[in-house]
């Protein structure tokens, strides 16, 4: 069976050919804005000709010959995080409330949980987001930390081996499945060659493993935001349906329908994204409830950390984590130990020859009441990781930088020189 012939399993041929023609089209570029680090008005002062998403918050589409937005300095501050619109809406559909404990399991490079984040900035709850490939989950934590995230931890595991350790541990759970990628086409011609039907069962039976497996370590009452980037029937509609027959506590959430999504007629409750429909690559989206009502974290700081340096930028958490020479911070109430940390929490200071540094993770976390602010000549050549002249009434010490509010990492204040920390492999 080829493509088109597995489409019009389900779609009609003339539904298939605007699909197919629609694929052929330039891709959309699109963003979604960190408000913790520039409000909108000032960044549509910067790109005045960006477009704002019709219902969802934060993001916006751009037209990549005008704004080169993935090489601007305002991406590596964790200012925004380019990410397709149709993925954007995954997260948008969970209701986070505080209290929460939310698994993303198949989550590089980031942005389920990155959006979720940015969509939730006044919720208290805590993410363990993980990857099974450690080179997927070492970007993973890269992208993480841009953002200043201070509850989330990244790991490196296959839950499948551990799922005993963390049953009805989550109150909420992402999974947006590995899948035959068809909605990459347009972008990825690779992933064009590379279907076959053999490869869309294959991946189907995995599917269903891992949708088992979330619902296992998913709370009474919990949800499950099950998503696919492909468009073929048998990952979405019919990997949703085998789970269902074996899961009687499990029900279909109907996601309300707005202006550019599809629904199946057979299966009412999930969304197609079609990039004929709507602005964006595509993606499959259903939400699943566990019966029952679950049970929220007691997330609240419970001992005012004692330590000066942390004291230094009023860092009060509950646990303290030294992983390879790093020092972290996290609220997460998990027993951690089942799992493969990359980053366990925010990081906040590595040891070198038994002095502390800053982290750049930190200089994103932080807020920048505290920061010396830079001129444009001064940004560039931090950026550029030179040394700045700066005579200033400071004692010599660590001390973050910015740009127009924005905090762009650490310096070294040593007798009038500013000691560049900018890390060596973000400098141009």
């Amino acid at each position: 069976m080829d493509f088109i012939l597995n489409l019009n399993k389900y779609l009609s041929k003339s539904f298939v050919n605007e699909l197919l023609d629609s694929m052929e089209e330039k891709k959309t570029s699109s963003l979604i804005l960190n408000t913790k680090k520039i409000d909108e008005a000032s960044f549509l002062n910067l790109f005045p000709h960006l477009r704002k998403h019709p219902f969802l918050k934060y993001v916006y589409y751009y037209n990549k010959d005008e704004y080169d937005l993935g090489k601007n300095y305002l991406l590596i501050a964790g200012a925004y995080y380019i990410m397709d619109a149709s993925s954007l809406i995954t997260s948008s559909l969970l209701d986070v409330n505080d209290g929460d404990l939310i698994l993303d399991m198949c989550a590089a490079p980031g942005g389920k949980t990155i959006s979720l984040l940015l969509y939730n900035l006044d919720k208290k709850f805590e993410v363990i987001s993980n990857d099974i490939s450690h080179s997927r989950a070492l970007e993973l934590s890269k992208n993480i930390e841009r953002i200043g995230a201070s509850n989330v931890i990244v790991t490196n595991n296959d839950f499948s081996l551990i799922k005993n350790k963390y049953k009805n541990a989550f109150n909420k759970i992402i999974l947006d499945a590995p899948c035959s990628g068809s909605a990459m086409f347009r972008k990825n011609e690779l992933a064009k060659k590379d279907w076959t039907i053999e490869k869309v069962l294959s991946l189907k039976e995995k599917q269903i493993l891992l949708l088992n497996d979330a619902i296992y370590m998913l709370q009474d009452g919990g949800i499950i935001v099950y998503s696919t980037c492909s468009f073929s029937y048998e990952e979405d509609e019919e990997v949703l349906l085998e789970v269902l027959k074996v899961n009687p506590d499990i029900h279909l959430i109907n996601i309300p329908f707005k202006e550019g999504f599809y629904k199946d007629n057979n299966v009412k409750e999930p969304i197609h994204l079609f990039p004929n429909l709507y602005e964006g690559e595509g993606q499959f989206i259903a939400l699943l409830k566990k019966d029952g009502n679950d049970k929220k974290y007691d997330l609240s700081i419970k001992k005012e950390e004692k330590n000066k340096d942390l004291k230094r930028f009023n860092l009060n958490f509950n646990r303290q984590i030294t992983l390879k020479d790093k020092i972290y911070l996290t609220n997460n109430p998990l027993d951690l130990s089942k799992l493969n940390l990359i980053r366990p929490g925010l990081e906040v200071y590595e040891v070198k020859k038994n002095y502390l540094t800053p982290s750049f993770s930190l200089a994103h976390y932080l807020n920048n009441k505290a920061s010396i602010e830079l001129n444009e000549k001064e940004k560039d050549l931090y950026l550029h990781g030179d040394e700045i002249t700066k005579v200033l009434n400071l004692k010599n010490d660590f001390y973050l930088v910015s740009y127009k509010g924005i905090n762009l990492g650490f310096i070294k204040y040593v007798n009038g020189k500013l000691k560049n920390y900018y890390p060596k492999g973000l400098r141009h």
